[in-house]
């Protein structure tokens, strides 16, 4: 029976930390000036990029067909 408690007690821990980080995450408003707004798209445009760029790898892992690199 104490197990069970302990277990009890235990997830309601964890249940209660998880609501903590989650109301404080959603305290963070959007960003409000230029600068915040210009490092967050560059950080997308930077994660677009590279998402283009792990999808091209994966389809042509030796570089694309026609642009001149050649496998020895």
């Amino acid at each position: 029976m104490g197990a069970f408690v302990a277990l009890m007690a235990g997830l309601g821990g964890v249940a209660a930390w998880c609501a903590v980080v989650l109301v404080r995450r959603g305290r963070r408003g959007s960003t409000e000036n230029a600068d915040g707004l210009l490092i967050e798209q560059a950080a997308r445009l930077r994660a677009q990029q590279m998402k283009t760029d792990g999808r091209a790898f994966q389809v042509y892992p030796h570089g694309e067909p026609g642009s001149g690199q050649r496998r020895h």
